[in-house]
């Protein structure tokens, strides 16, 4: 049981650090989605007031806008299997330590309950022999004494009256 409650307390942790992390790519996504739309609108801006003089410029903002965009993408999205994997693999290994929690408590519980039926039967097994000697005693005490007691009538009567 103490192990089990370890268990559960590592995984709490474990969720919890993984929640964080979690938290911090999508910060870090936001972050990064801000940044384009203001790239975005800064180029719009420039669309509108200056319409044919700084075309190139604007459109290596826009790429540059766009390329920095997939990079973090990108990258987030690396993160995030990444932690997923991690996630899957922490799963697996967990569920192997409860399997073995699992058998091992199974068989010390089967263990327990062997050493139970052992002891039960061989304490009804001593409780039938003493039964058994004590009926054979009681027989013994009853019989022997109403046995002499007869065979002493008896003689007595063939000797005074035979």
């Amino acid at each position: 049981m103490k192990e089990i409650r370890n268990y559960q307390g590592t995984q709490i942790q474990l969720q919890s650090k993984q929640q964080i992390e979690l938290t911090e790519q999508l910060t870090q996504i936001e972050q990064a989605s801000q940044r384009v739309n203001q790239a975005f609108q800064k180029t719009l801006k420039d669309l509108n007031s200056n319409k044919e003089t700084n075309k190139e410029q604007l459109v290596a903002t826009l790429k540059d806008a766009q390329n920095h965009f997939n990079e973090q993408t990108k990258t987030v999205n690396q993160r995030t299997i990444a932690e997923l994997q991690k996630i899957n693999s922490v799963q697996q290994d967990n569920n192997a330590t409860l399997k073995a929690l699992n058998d091992s408590l199974n068989q010390t519980v089967q263990k327990t309950m062997d050493q139970v039926a052992n002891r039960l039967s061989t304490e009804i097994d001593r409780t039938h022999k003493n039964m058994s000697w004590y009926e054979i005693k009681n027989y013994l005490y009853a019989v022997i004494p109403t046995g002499l007691l007869s065979g002493l009538v008896f003689w007595l009567l063939t000797h005074f009256f035979a």
